[in-house]
């Protein structure tokens, strides 16, 4: 079952990454193809804007089919939200360019980027959800863990691809096979929904629809746990400026500021991203071991003592000094996301989680996330080259008092669907202390 289960998970998140990603280390070929070209830094800025603008709209879909998940179960949103993803990501490569229909161009682009935002909305943590509560309660972090994993898989394919392509010939690439990996993603997305289609519906879910103790407003009773909601959304809003600003921003900083080649980028990202992979399984199996929290305050650390001098070393144009640039980032967003996750699904009651987790994810990652790239951008050009670095470590220091402070402990949670989990973090004495409670719902 573990294969079946992980793999129908993981294969989602794997092309959502894809798809981010082609579309972030494609940036400066897309401004070129969808945006007049009198002033380059317009047409990057432009392109940019419309990859933020994707974020703005998961909230949205984070509503929308996390509900579906809450009311018609997990298996139902996960096959809805990769069809849609499938869909959107293909249309990008047989898209007409800005010189042969003008400004229809790049409104059909925002268009397709609006559709993967409300179904990526809830991909990811709906993933994580189902994963939970089919996991041995002993070995969640492993299974979470390795879905948070795709995020890196998906993305070292896209750069592997990407790589491949302007190897193979750079002049076909920018007249082109730009556009191949998104009609592969498109693909990619196909199989994952025959994948999930295949799956049966998760455990924890059966036995609430069994006992009609789903509920139907399932946005409503997420808000109404608000501190919980509150605590998830500070650290999603950590999780999403760190992984952004590695896969949205950084490809365009190596390439504009710092003057590397692209194809320098690629394969010092591509080492990155496959080191992260194998970092991403062994921090669930640190977390599964000594707790959730001891993790997630290390990665966050990380993000405070690392973030500056990795742009430092960014500038240094060369490939060793790229990949090491690209490791001190890398570290705080595998160990940072897949603990954050872990936490998430099983600090929130089942009957609210699809819901709740996809709301916080999404809102941290519209506020945060889709302006990574831009804010990243804005502050090169205003400050200087270490001044996407201060700002990754100035939010993340914010996000070091949230965690050490106000998260609790929830290794030994229960995901018995008869209780509710309600937070009562600080008010326990004894060794229980910080763990997540339990309460009769």
């Amino acid at each position: 079952m573990q294969k079946k289960v992980l793999g129908a998970a993981m294969a989602g998140h794997i092309v959502e990454s894809f798809d981010f990603v082609i579309y972030g280390y494609s940036a400066t070929i897309l401004a070129r193809n969808f945006f007049p070209g009198a002033d380059p830094a317009v047409g990057i800025l432009s392109t940019l804007a419309i990859y933020g603008i994707a974020f703005v709209v998961r909230p949205l879909g984070a509503a929308v089919f996390g509900s579906m998940g809450d009311r018609a179960g997990r298996r139902a949103a996960l096959c809805t939200v990769v069809l849609i993803m499938a869909v959107s990501t293909a249309a990008i490569g047989i898209l007409p360019t800005y010189g042969s229909l003008g400004i229809a161009a790049p409104v059909l682009l925002l268009l397709c980027r609006l559709a993967q935002g409300m179904s990526i909305g809830a991909e990811y943590t709906s993933a994580a959800s189902y994963v939970m509560e089919q996991a041995p309660p002993q070995r969640r972090a492993r299974w979470i863990s390795a879905v948070g994993s795709a995020t890196f898989i998906g993305s070292a394919l896209a750069v592997f691809l990407l790589l491949g392509l302007q190897l193979s010939s750079s002049a076909a690439y920018e007249s082109w096979t730009w556009r191949v990996p998104f009609l592969v993603g498109g693909v990619m997305a196909l199989i994952g929904l025959y994948l999930r289609l295949r799956l049966e519906e998760s455990r924890t879910f059966t036995a609430l629809a069994e006992r009609g103790e789903t509920t139907t407003t399932p946005v409503r009773d997420s808000v109404r746990n608000w501190r919980v909601f509150l605590l998830l959304l500070a650290v999603f809003s950590l999780l999403a400026v760190v992984v952004q600003n590695f896969l949205g921003y950084l490809p365009t900083y190596l390439t504009v500021t710092a003057g590397l080649t692209p194809v320098t980028v690629l394969v010092a990202s591509g080492i990155a991203l496959v080191l992260c992979t194998g970092l991403s399984l062994l921090t669930g199996v640190l977390a599964d071991r000594f707790g959730r929290k001891p993790v997630l305050v290390a990665g966050v650390v990380v993000a405070v003592l690392g973030s500056v001098p990795a742009y430092v070393i960014a500038t240094g144009g060369s490939l060793v000094t790229t990949v090491l640039a690209e490791v001190l980032l890398v570290l705080p967003a595998a160990l940072v996301g897949m603990t954050a996750t872990v936490i998430a699904v099983e600090l929130v009651p089942p009957r609210i989680r699809a819901t709740s987790t996809a709301l916080t994810y999404n809102l941290g990652y519209a506020v945060f996330g889709g302006t990574a790239p831009l804010v990243g951008a804005l502050l090169t050009a205003q400050f200087g080259r270490l001044a996407p670095g201060t700002y990754l470590t100035v939010v993340a220091a914010l996000a070091l008092i949230v965690v050490i402070f106000a998260l609790p402990e929830t290794r030994h949670s229960s995901d018995d669907p008869h209780k509710e989990e309600t937070w009562h973090a600080g008010h326990r004495e004894g060794p229980d202390r910080g763990r997540v409670p339990q309460a009769r719902g």
